[in-house]
Protein backbone atom coordinates (compact mmCIF):
# COMPACT_ATOMS: atom_id res chain seq x y z
CA UNK A 1 0.00 0.00 0.00
CA UNK A 2 1.71 2.76 -0.94
CA UNK A 3 1.33 6.43 0.96
CA UNK A 4 -0.82 8.19 -1.59
CA UNK A 5 -3.93 5.90 -0.78
CA UNK A 6 -3.21 4.59 2.49
CA UNK A 7 -6.18 4.78 4.07
CA UNK A 8 -5.32 2.94 7.16
CA UNK A 9 -3.80 6.51 8.52
CA UNK A 10 -6.24 9.15 6.95
CA UNK A 11 -7.91 11.40 9.34
CA UNK A 12 -11.47 9.79 10.40
CA UNK A 13 -11.79 12.69 13.21
CA UNK A 14 -12.07 14.96 10.18
CA UNK A 15 -14.23 12.59 8.10
CA UNK A 16 -17.00 12.68 10.90
CA UNK A 17 -16.35 15.99 11.32
CA UNK A 18 -17.52 16.72 7.70
CA UNK A 19 -20.16 14.44 6.71
CA UNK A 20 -23.10 16.72 8.74
CA UNK A 21 -22.15 19.59 6.18
CA UNK A 22 -21.35 17.38 3.36
CA UNK A 23 -24.90 15.58 3.79
CA UNK A 24 -23.59 11.82 4.03
CA UNK A 25 -24.31 10.31 7.15
CA UNK A 26 -22.55 7.51 8.76
CA UNK A 27 -24.22 5.42 11.09
CA UNK A 28 -23.23 5.57 14.49
CA UNK A 29 -21.34 1.84 14.56
CA UNK A 30 -19.67 3.02 11.44
CA UNK A 31 -18.62 6.28 13.11
CA UNK A 32 -17.20 4.49 16.04
CA UNK A 33 -15.12 2.48 13.80
CA UNK A 34 -13.77 4.98 12.25
CA UNK A 35 -12.70 7.41 15.05
CA UNK A 36 -10.99 4.05 16.57
CA UNK A 37 -9.45 2.53 13.47
CA UNK A 38 -8.10 5.83 12.16
CA UNK A 39 -6.39 8.57 13.99
CA UNK A 40 -5.89 12.01 13.33
CA UNK A 41 -3.01 12.57 11.28
CA UNK A 42 -4.22 15.81 9.59
CA UNK A 43 -4.78 14.43 6.08
CA UNK A 44 -7.63 16.47 4.57
CA UNK A 45 -9.45 13.69 3.80
CA UNK A 46 -13.68 14.77 3.63
CA UNK A 47 -17.13 14.29 1.57
CA UNK A 48 -18.16 15.65 -1.15
CA UNK A 49 -21.04 15.34 -2.66
CA UNK A 50 -21.31 14.03 -6.36
CA UNK A 51 -23.97 14.37 -8.76
CA UNK A 52 -25.32 11.14 -10.02
CA UNK A 53 -24.72 8.85 -7.69
CA UNK A 54 -26.90 5.76 -6.48
CA UNK A 55 -27.32 4.01 -3.39
CA UNK A 56 -27.85 0.09 -3.84
CA UNK A 57 -29.25 -2.27 -1.79
CA UNK A 58 -26.37 -4.16 -0.85
CA UNK A 59 -23.62 -0.96 0.43
CA UNK A 60 -23.46 2.08 1.75
CA UNK A 61 -21.57 4.46 -0.85
CA UNK A 62 -19.53 7.97 -0.01
CA UNK A 63 -17.37 9.84 -2.29
CA UNK A 64 -14.09 11.10 -0.29
CA UNK A 65 -11.95 14.01 -1.74
CA UNK A 66 -8.21 14.35 -0.73
CA UNK A 67 -5.40 16.47 -1.56
CA UNK A 68 -6.05 20.43 -2.88
CA UNK A 69 -6.79 22.48 -6.21
CA UNK A 70 -5.39 20.30 -9.25
CA UNK A 71 -4.23 17.31 -6.91
CA UNK A 72 -7.29 16.75 -5.52
CA UNK A 73 -8.57 13.11 -6.11
CA UNK A 74 -11.23 11.46 -5.27
CA UNK A 75 -12.25 7.64 -4.08
CA UNK A 76 -15.18 5.85 -3.54
CA UNK A 77 -15.70 4.32 -0.36
CA UNK A 78 -18.37 1.55 -0.02
CA UNK A 79 -19.26 -0.64 3.35
CA UNK A 80 -20.33 -3.52 1.34
CA UNK A 81 -23.05 -6.13 3.36
CA UNK A 82 -24.51 -3.19 5.25
CA UNK A 83 -27.26 -3.90 7.30
CA UNK A 84 -27.94 -7.26 6.46
CA UNK A 85 -26.33 -9.05 9.26
CA UNK A 86 -23.66 -11.11 7.72
CA UNK A 87 -21.32 -13.10 9.95
CA UNK A 88 -17.58 -12.51 10.21
CA UNK A 89 -17.19 -15.95 8.20
CA UNK A 90 -19.98 -15.26 5.74
CA UNK A 91 -17.96 -11.53 4.98
CA UNK A 92 -14.89 -13.30 4.94
CA UNK A 93 -16.32 -15.35 2.21
CA UNK A 94 -17.13 -12.77 0.18
CA UNK A 95 -14.29 -10.41 0.71
CA UNK A 96 -12.06 -13.53 -0.29
CA UNK A 97 -13.10 -13.31 -3.83
CA UNK A 98 -12.81 -9.92 -4.89
CA UNK A 99 -10.10 -9.69 -6.87
CA UNK A 100 -10.64 -12.88 -7.94
CA UNK A 101 -13.90 -11.84 -9.15
CA UNK A 102 -12.38 -8.51 -10.71
CA UNK A 103 -10.18 -9.89 -12.69
CA UNK A 104 -12.46 -12.14 -14.15
CA UNK A 105 -14.96 -9.36 -15.41
CA UNK A 106 -11.81 -7.91 -17.11
CA UNK A 107 -10.73 -11.05 -18.89
CA UNK A 108 -14.66 -10.93 -19.82
CA UNK A 109 -13.94 -7.60 -21.88
CA UNK A 110 -15.24 -5.23 -18.61
CA UNK A 111 -13.72 -2.07 -17.46
CA UNK A 112 -13.66 -2.23 -13.75
CA UNK A 113 -12.40 0.44 -11.16
CA UNK A 114 -8.86 0.08 -9.51
CA UNK A 115 -9.55 -1.37 -6.53
CA UNK A 116 -7.22 0.40 -3.88
CA UNK A 117 -7.97 -1.51 -0.46
CA UNK A 118 -9.92 -3.57 0.90
CA UNK A 119 -10.49 -5.40 4.16
CA UNK A 120 -13.02 -7.26 6.78
CA UNK A 121 -14.46 -5.10 9.27
CA UNK A 122 -16.67 -6.05 12.58
CA UNK A 123 -18.05 -2.57 13.24
CA UNK A 124 -20.02 -3.72 15.93
CA UNK A 125 -21.26 -6.63 18.01
CA UNK A 126 -24.44 -6.89 15.83
CA UNK A 127 -22.39 -5.39 12.34
CA UNK A 128 -19.78 -7.09 9.68
CA UNK A 129 -19.18 -5.28 6.59
CA UNK A 130 -16.58 -5.06 3.59
CA UNK A 131 -14.94 -1.75 3.24
CA UNK A 132 -13.64 -1.31 0.26
CA UNK A 133 -12.28 1.95 -1.49
CA UNK A 134 -11.88 2.19 -5.05
CA UNK A 135 -10.97 4.86 -8.04
CA UNK A 136 -13.92 6.91 -8.65
CA UNK A 137 -14.95 7.60 -12.27
CA UNK A 138 -16.34 11.12 -13.04
CA UNK A 139 -19.60 10.77 -14.79
CA UNK A 140 -22.43 9.50 -12.81
CA UNK A 141 -23.89 6.17 -13.03
CA UNK A 142 -26.79 5.50 -16.07
CA UNK A 143 -29.52 4.89 -13.36
CA UNK A 144 -29.28 8.56 -12.95
CA UNK A 145 -28.69 9.11 -16.64
CA UNK A 146 -31.86 7.11 -17.84
CA UNK A 147 -34.13 8.74 -15.39
CA UNK A 148 -32.63 12.49 -16.81
CA UNK A 149 -35.27 13.52 -19.26
CA UNK A 150 -33.04 16.13 -20.43
CA UNK A 151 -30.52 14.02 -21.31
CA UNK A 152 -29.97 12.79 -24.90
CA UNK A 153 -31.84 9.72 -25.99
CA UNK A 154 -28.27 9.10 -28.35
CA UNK A 155 -26.64 8.85 -25.82
CA UNK A 156 -28.60 6.24 -23.94
CA UNK A 157 -28.86 4.14 -26.60
CA UNK A 158 -25.34 4.11 -26.48
CA UNK A 159 -24.99 2.93 -23.30
CA UNK A 160 -27.43 -0.07 -24.09
CA UNK A 161 -25.47 -0.28 -27.00
CA UNK A 162 -22.22 -0.99 -25.31
CA UNK A 163 -23.57 -3.33 -22.72
CA UNK A 164 -25.15 -5.50 -25.36
CA UNK A 165 -22.09 -5.24 -27.25
CA UNK A 166 -19.42 -6.29 -24.21
CA UNK A 167 -21.97 -9.28 -23.29
CA UNK A 168 -22.06 -10.47 -27.04
CA UNK A 169 -18.14 -9.86 -27.34
CA UNK A 170 -17.54 -13.55 -25.19
CA UNK A 171 -15.78 -16.06 -26.85
CA UNK A 172 -18.11 -18.43 -27.43
CA UNK A 173 -16.19 -21.16 -26.16
CA UNK A 174 -16.43 -19.77 -22.80
CA UNK A 175 -20.59 -20.12 -22.81
CA UNK A 176 -22.68 -23.43 -22.67
CA UNK A 177 -26.34 -24.09 -23.17
CA UNK A 178 -27.84 -25.71 -20.54
CA UNK A 179 -31.88 -25.73 -18.86
CA UNK A 180 -31.76 -23.64 -15.92
CA UNK A 181 -35.15 -22.78 -14.16
CA UNK A 182 -36.93 -24.32 -17.02
CA UNK A 183 -35.60 -22.69 -19.96
CA UNK A 184 -32.61 -23.55 -22.13
CA UNK A 185 -30.07 -20.77 -22.53
CA UNK A 186 -27.18 -19.86 -22.73
CA UNK A 187 -24.90 -19.84 -19.40
CA UNK A 188 -22.56 -17.40 -18.51
CA UNK A 189 -19.06 -17.82 -17.18
CA UNK A 190 -19.60 -15.56 -13.97
CA UNK A 191 -22.64 -14.01 -12.68
CA UNK A 192 -23.55 -10.39 -13.36
CA UNK A 193 -25.67 -7.74 -11.45
CA UNK A 194 -26.81 -6.08 -14.89
CA UNK A 195 -28.23 -3.32 -13.95
CA UNK A 196 -28.15 0.82 -14.95
CA UNK A 197 -26.88 1.83 -11.50
CA UNK A 198 -23.71 -0.77 -11.75
CA UNK A 199 -22.59 1.29 -14.80
CA UNK A 200 -20.89 4.67 -15.36
CA UNK A 201 -19.98 6.40 -18.89
CA UNK A 202 -16.73 8.43 -17.85
CA UNK A 203 -16.68 11.36 -18.29
CA UNK A 204 -14.83 13.06 -21.34
CA UNK A 205 -14.26 9.79 -22.72
CA UNK A 206 -17.79 7.86 -22.53
CA UNK A 207 -15.79 4.30 -22.01
CA UNK A 208 -18.03 2.14 -19.86
CA UNK A 209 -17.13 0.85 -16.42
CA UNK A 210 -19.32 -1.92 -14.50
CA UNK A 211 -18.75 -0.70 -11.26
CA UNK A 212 -20.29 -3.71 -8.89
CA UNK A 213 -17.91 -5.71 -7.45
CA UNK A 214 -19.98 -6.85 -4.28
CA UNK A 215 -21.65 -10.79 -4.53
CA UNK A 216 -19.15 -11.53 -5.83
CA UNK A 217 -21.09 -13.57 -8.48
CA UNK A 218 -18.55 -16.38 -9.20
CA UNK A 219 -19.72 -19.49 -10.93
CA UNK A 220 -17.72 -23.08 -9.77
CA UNK A 221 -16.87 -25.82 -12.40
CA UNK A 222 -20.23 -27.00 -12.13
CA UNK A 223 -22.24 -23.86 -13.08
CA UNK A 224 -23.86 -23.45 -9.22
CA UNK A 225 -22.46 -19.91 -7.05
CA UNK A 226 -19.50 -19.84 -5.58
CA UNK A 227 -20.14 -18.07 -2.76
CA UNK A 228 -24.16 -17.49 -2.22
CA UNK A 229 -26.13 -16.02 0.93
CA UNK A 230 -29.88 -15.76 0.91
CA UNK A 231 -29.13 -12.41 3.38
CA UNK A 232 -27.62 -10.39 0.34
CA UNK A 233 -29.65 -12.27 -2.62
CA UNK A 234 -33.39 -12.81 -1.63
CA UNK A 235 -33.68 -15.31 -5.05
CA UNK A 236 -33.38 -18.99 -4.60
CA UNK A 237 -29.55 -20.04 -6.07
CA UNK A 238 -31.44 -20.92 -9.66
CA UNK A 239 -33.93 -18.69 -9.86
CA UNK A 240 -30.58 -16.26 -9.58
CA UNK A 241 -28.51 -18.07 -12.03
CA UNK A 242 -31.28 -17.18 -14.68
CA UNK A 243 -31.06 -13.85 -14.03
CA UNK A 244 -27.42 -13.07 -13.37
CA UNK A 245 -25.56 -15.97 -14.46
CA UNK A 246 -27.29 -16.45 -18.26
CA UNK A 247 -26.86 -14.13 -21.31
CA UNK A 248 -30.79 -14.06 -22.08
CA UNK A 249 -32.08 -13.82 -17.79
CA UNK A 250 -29.30 -10.73 -17.63
CA UNK A 251 -29.99 -9.12 -20.55
CA UNK A 252 -34.06 -9.32 -20.03
CA UNK A 253 -33.46 -8.00 -16.12
CA UNK A 254 -31.51 -5.38 -17.29
CA UNK A 255 -33.75 -4.49 -20.22
CA UNK A 256 -36.65 -4.64 -17.99
CA UNK A 257 -35.32 -2.25 -14.97
CA UNK A 258 -33.73 0.77 -17.89
CA UNK A 259 -37.17 1.20 -19.28
CA UNK A 260 -38.60 1.79 -16.21
CA UNK A 261 -36.12 4.29 -15.39
CA UNK A 262 -36.30 5.87 -19.23
CA UNK A 263 -39.89 5.48 -19.86
CA UNK A 264 -42.40 5.55 -16.73
CA UNK A 265 -45.27 5.13 -19.05
CA UNK A 266 -46.76 1.80 -20.57
CA UNK A 267 -46.74 3.17 -24.26
CA UNK A 268 -43.40 4.82 -23.92
CA UNK A 269 -41.97 1.26 -22.66
CA UNK A 270 -43.69 -0.78 -25.49
CA UNK A 271 -42.03 2.02 -28.35
CA UNK A 272 -38.21 1.65 -26.53
CA UNK A 273 -38.63 -2.11 -26.39
CA UNK A 274 -39.34 -2.03 -30.22
CA UNK A 275 -36.61 -0.58 -30.47
CA UNK A 276 -34.10 -2.55 -28.01
CA UNK A 277 -34.98 -5.15 -30.31
CA UNK A 278 -33.93 -3.54 -33.21
CA UNK A 279 -30.40 -2.98 -31.72
CA UNK A 280 -29.87 -6.45 -30.27
CA UNK A 281 -30.95 -7.78 -33.64
CA UNK A 282 -28.16 -4.93 -35.53
CA UNK A 283 -25.37 -7.16 -33.00
CA UNK A 284 -26.52 -10.33 -34.41
CA UNK A 285 -26.47 -12.42 -31.45
CA UNK A 286 -27.13 -16.51 -32.01
CA UNK A 287 -30.84 -16.77 -33.17
CA UNK A 288 -31.94 -18.68 -30.31
CA UNK A 289 -30.92 -16.07 -27.82
CA UNK A 290 -32.80 -13.59 -30.14
CA UNK A 291 -35.97 -15.60 -30.39
CA UNK A 292 -35.89 -16.19 -26.93
CA UNK A 293 -35.66 -12.70 -25.90
CA UNK A 294 -37.74 -11.50 -28.30
CA UNK A 295 -40.72 -13.57 -26.97
CA UNK A 296 -40.59 -12.67 -23.51
CA UNK A 297 -40.25 -9.07 -24.36
CA UNK A 298 -43.50 -9.28 -26.83
CA UNK A 299 -45.50 -11.09 -24.24
CA UNK A 300 -44.84 -9.27 -21.06
CA UNK A 301 -42.06 -11.66 -19.96
CA UNK A 302 -43.52 -14.09 -18.35
CA UNK A 303 -40.77 -16.44 -17.42
CA UNK A 304 -39.09 -13.30 -15.98
CA UNK A 305 -42.00 -12.95 -13.85
CA UNK A 306 -42.15 -16.53 -12.73
CA UNK A 307 -38.55 -16.33 -11.32
CA UNK A 308 -39.55 -13.23 -9.21
CA UNK A 309 -42.42 -14.73 -7.41
CA UNK A 310 -40.11 -17.27 -5.55
CA UNK A 311 -38.10 -15.05 -3.73
CA UNK A 312 -37.08 -16.20 -0.33
CA UNK A 313 -38.77 -13.01 1.49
Amino acid sequence: MTAAIDFETMCATHLIEQKTSSGLDLTEAEERFAAKREPGTGTNLRFVKAKGISQGRQSRVSVLAYGHGRRERRVIWKRMGAGKGLSRDEAEAMWSRLAHYREKLMGAGWRVPKLLYSRVVPISAEEVQIFSYEAYIYGGDAEVMLKDAKQPNFRKWYFVDQVLRTLYSYPPDSLRREEVAGREVSLLPDGLDLKAANFVLEEGTDDLFFIDLFGPKELDDEGQWRVYSPKIDPLPPENLRAVCATREGSLLRFWRLARRLWKPDKRGRVEISEEFLDHMAAIEPPPEELAFIREEIENGCPWMEQLYEERQI
